[in-house]
């Protein structure tokens, strides 16, 4: 089994292996600082373009030359970071709906750091590495076994058991179930959350595995030429077949559609899991988290002007 893993140096801003214009960026800040109030939005917008998605703000101005632009520039990179969400956020919008989970890891990622400005992204990547690796020495270690099926059995195995990831079931509407890092820390989440880990995980092992935008529960599904399930991590990793699907369809009101079996893309399983939380803090009436949110959601889909 062949690991799928980004190429990174262990310095955690990823200073000279993630191409960005330093001396272009310093420049920015200083027409930032001395700009006029209305060309100050603008320049926040050139700024944020500039950094790429894996650097924090807080690093980049942390390595400016000047010490009173470093100051200055602390002092805004909480405005740079929420400009930076929406304006990555609008470009997977603009690729449309591939279910490859490319941008996966990326959209998920930044989801997370908005509660969190200071994640660092190299612990997040790691962590799921380190997973993936269980995985295939698992894989390696029963290789004349390892059909897709014991493939699927060894990633539910880990996850599940040796990892310890299940459904939140007495705090379910807790906004924490709904960013990754949180649910790394208390391996407790809801459907969708759990699921992207597996896609994730599954997505550095070549794995064929899809999310599936279930109503009322989000689902995985198994695809190979030789194997089939459907998989349920709320439920401990738990395997299905369609029929079962369809009778939980049935049982809650809807009819066994086709589109509620297609596989969902990067884009759809970010814009619920937007809405979930959307939904969460509306219930909690925390106006200031339902706004931030919803102004991110207009970037995924496709209405957010830089």
């Amino acid at each position: 089994m062949k690991l799928d893993f980004i190429d990174m140096q262990s310095s955690d801003s990823f200073f000279g292996t993630v191409p960005f214009p330093p001396d272009k960026i310093e420049d920015k800040f200083y027409q930032l600082e001395f700009s006029s109030l209305q060309d100050k939005s603008r320049i926040i917008k050139e700024i944020a373009s500039m950094i790429p998605w894996q650097v924090r703000v807080q690093d980049i101005a942390d390595e400016l030359k000047d010490p009173t632009l470093r100051v200055f520039a602390r002092s805004v990179s909480a405005a740079v970071h929420s400009e930076r969400i929406s304006y990555r956020y609008s470009i997977l919008a603009e690729k449309g709906h591939p279910n490859h989970y490319d941008d996966l890891e990326e959209g998920v990622f930044l989801l997370s750091s908005v509660i969190d400005s200071d994640l660092s992204y190299l612990e997040f990547r790691t962590y799921l590495d380190k997973i993936a690796i269980r995985v295939e020495e698992l894989v390696d270690l029963n290789e004349d076994l390892a059909s897709d099926e014991v493939k699927v059995h060894f990633l539910t195995r880990v996850l599940s058991q040796e990892e310890g990831f299940g459904g939140n079931h007495d705090q379910y509407e807790d906004p924490n179930n709904s960013y990754l890092h949180k649910v790394f820390s208390s391996k407790k989440g809801i459907p969708i959350s759990l699921s992207v880990i597996y896609l994730l995980v599954a997505h550095r092992l070549q794995l064929p595995l899809y999310g599936v935008n279930m109503p009322l529960h989000f689902l995985l599904h198994f695809e190979s030429s030789e194997f089939q399930t459907y998989i349920d991590s709320y439920h401990g990793g738990v395997m299905l077949d369609r029929s079962t699907c369809i009778r939980f369809l049935k049982a809650n009101g809807f009819q066994a559609h086709e589109r509620y079996f297609t596989h969902a893309s990067s884009l759809t399983i970010l814009k619920r899991m937007f809405r979930n939380l959307i939904h969460i803090y509306r219930k909690k009436e925390d106006r200031d988290m339902e706004k931030i949110l919803s102004r991110h959601l207009l970037a995924l889909d496709n209405k957010w002007k830089p």
